[in-house]
């Protein structure tokens, strides 16, 4: 069964991620790690959200990326979105958050 949308937002929440949380419309939600958007699309009430993917491609073929870049990640379970949030967000330290 899916995360709902209270149990991701916690996750993204979460200090060790150090990201930021923000409102692009009042029921839209998106998270952001040092200037660049790495979760977006989540709106209360849904389980969709998709995480940052294009980079983390070039590194392993173990998620999916659309054709966005980004990582649809409605069935992934706690410890899955945790993982790929680690790897995502050292992607990140290693080549910048220029995009």
């Amino acid at each position: 069964m899916a995360l709902s949308f209270d149990q991701k937002i916690a996750i993204f929440e979460d200090s060790q991620y150090g990201m930021e949380r923000y409102s692009i419309k009042p029921d839209k939600t998106n998270f952001r790690y040092k200037g660049k958007v790495i979760v977006r699309e989540m709106y209360k009430g849904s389980t969709v959200a998709y995480v940052w993917g294009k980079d983390i491609a070039e590194f392993t073929d173990r998620y999916r990326v659309d054709e966005r870049g980004w990582i649809h990640v409605h069935d992934f379970n706690e410890d899955e979105i945790r993982d790929l949030l680690v790897q995502v967000l050292a992607i990140q330290d290693k080549i910048g958050t220029g995009e």
